[in-house]
């Protein structure tokens, strides 16, 4: 008799959303995880302590602080939602060397034959559930003799932990909802409108009729949660990580010999990459001693690279601060970060783009050695109307060396909706500077003003535009801004501050 344990974790996102950014947001408040829908944010999912606040998926980012004003917000990434339960399969494999990671947040185990070795079910699936917890993961565990049934009591379930015993599949699918058996939306919502609410309820119709009326994907889950149609747990197959190693006969105490090795390492490393069309990102080495635990030393790129000279170079700088004297038996290079690269076209000559931002990588590559990551950083795009708050300071190794804008409509004035949509200067202020201006009416824009010790006279104005604060916040800010452009050429960004009836300039266009 096979025996599958169902592991569901139903807040993977915020939990993983959490866990990632542990010194980047008080843990106590209530979270929710939002995408870009527009020009607006909308809430993706959110975390138990929101829900109970009454938070839901789907509401914008406005309407959720409206009734949340402390809610937290960090950014939906379903890729890292992946890699993190990929991970958890990984680990799973302790339990069983079968398990399948099902997206977005479920882990399947066929555990027959590994009860004993846990001293039976209910054990093997508390110690999974303890495992998770101790990672930062809740989850609901549920062992049954089909993957089907697993699943569906484990997801539809309300028990944190439940086994149904053998042969007594039918038993306990029977109060759950048909939509537990992993139907697709259509066929589920068929079932409801005709006032079948359980899997019981389904059990008593005619099987031979089903198809007809609801599509065969119907037949085959409930087939296969009852066992009369085997679905196997495919194995998670970790992808194998590109490394190279060298030991040495006898202990290594001289630097040239080692970065020697180092070097013919890299070499056949880059090679693994480039037959997988990858590139690098971060590289550790391993440094093994004769008695003593290996070190390690790591190596975070800001840009992928497959350059030779430029790695070794960087891995040489942290090579050479290893101690020797207790003699070196082996090293390993270790590609733990990768990335895709995308095939381009050879050249007869070295030339560089424009837009080439190689040179740049490896001066902040070399920058980030010797200074160390966090202490080389960029500016970083938000999402929020205040100017001076829509950027925020990130390492260079989590935001990277590509462009911070590309898209051409931040810098050229358009329509959307039939409203203007005003561009933005390319050098702002790190405080508004007060001018003394002349305007013809109140609420219109200067015809002159004075700044940085001598006048302007306006040839042209493009405005306003209102900018205002999220009432929580505090005490409103409301700004009209104009585009002002000077009869010597230049242009300012300039506003209005309605409360205070003074005039600012804020920022400065090329």
């Amino acid at each position: 008799m096979r025996r599958i344990l169902c592991l569901h974790l139903p807040y993977l996102s915020t939990e993983r959303a959490w866990r990632d950014s542990a010194s980047a947001v008080d843990h106590g408040r209530p979270l929710a995880l939002t995408r870009p829908v527009g020009s607006s944010l909308v809430v993706e999912d959110v975390c138990p302590h929101a829900r109970r606040l009454g938070v839901r998926p789907g509401w914008s980012l406005a309407q959720a602080q409206g009734l949340v004003p402390e809610l937290a917000t960090l950014t939906y990434d379903p890729q890292r939602d992946q890699v993190a339960l990929e991970q958890l399969a990984g680990w799973g494999q302790r339990f069983s060397p079968l398990v399948e990671p099902v997206p977005p947040n479920t882990l399947l185990v066929d555990v027959t034959g590994c009860q004993r070795l846990f001293g039976g079910e209910e054990p093997i699936a508390r110690q999974a559930v303890a495992g998770l917890r101790q990672q930062g993961f809740h989850a609901r565990a549920a062992i049954a003799d089909t993957v089907g049934a697993a699943y569906a009591l484990a997801v539809a379930g309300d028990e944190p932990l439940l086994i149904a015993p053998p042969g007594q599949t039918s038993a306990y699918l029977a109060p759950l909802p048909p939509a537990a058996l992993r139907l697709n939306p259509p066929a589920g919502e068929r079932l409801e409108a005709l006032g079948i609410r359980t899997i019981g309820d389904l059990l008593t119709l005619p099987r031979a009729a089903l198809p007809a009326r609801f599509g065969s994907q119907l037949v085959l889950r409930l087939q296969q949660a009852l066992g009369e149609v085997f679905e196997g747990v495919t194995p998670y197959q970790p992808p194998e990580v590109p490394r190279a190693y060298q030991s040495f006969e006898t202990p290594v105490t001289d630097w040239p010999v080692l970065l020697a090795v180092a070097g013919g390492l890299l070499t056949k490393l880059l090679g693994q990459l480039q037959r997988r069309a990858a590139a690098l990102r971060r590289l550790e080495g391993l440094v093994y001693y004769e008695q003593a635990a290996p070190l390690v030393v790591t190596i975070g790129l800001a840009r992928a690279s497959r350059a030779h000279r430029h790695v070794l170079e960087l891995l040489t700088e942290r090579l050479e601060r290893v101690d020797l004297t207790p003699g070196v038996t082996g090293l390993m290079l270790v590609a733990r970060e990768t990335s895709h690269w995308p095939g381009g076209q050879g050249e007869l000559f070295e030339s560089r783009e424009p837009g080439d931002d190689e040179a740049l990588g490896c001066l902040v590559d070399r920058l980030a050695g010797r200074l160390g990551w966090e202490a080389v950083v960029r500016p970083q795009l938000v999402d929020d109307h205040q100017p001076e708050m829509a950027f925020r300071w990130v390492s260079v190794s989590e935001a990277g060396c590509a462009p911070l804008i590309r898209d051409s409509h931040l810098f050229l004035p358009m329509e959307i909706g039939g409203c203007p949509y005003f561009r933005r200067p390319v050098r702002l202020l790190a405080r508004p500077v007060p001018i003394r201006v002349i305007a013809l009416v109140p609420d219109g824009p200067p015809t002159w003003f004075w700044y940085h010790g001598r006048e302007h006279v306006v040839a042209q104005a493009d405005g306003p535009e209102r900018l205002e604060t999220a009432w929580w916040r505090g005490p409103d800010i409301r700004r009209d801004y104009f585009v002002i452009t000077a009869k010597t050429g230049e242009q300012f960004w300039v506003f209005r501050a309605v409360s205070e009836r003074r005039w600012y300039v804020h920022g400065i266009f090329a």
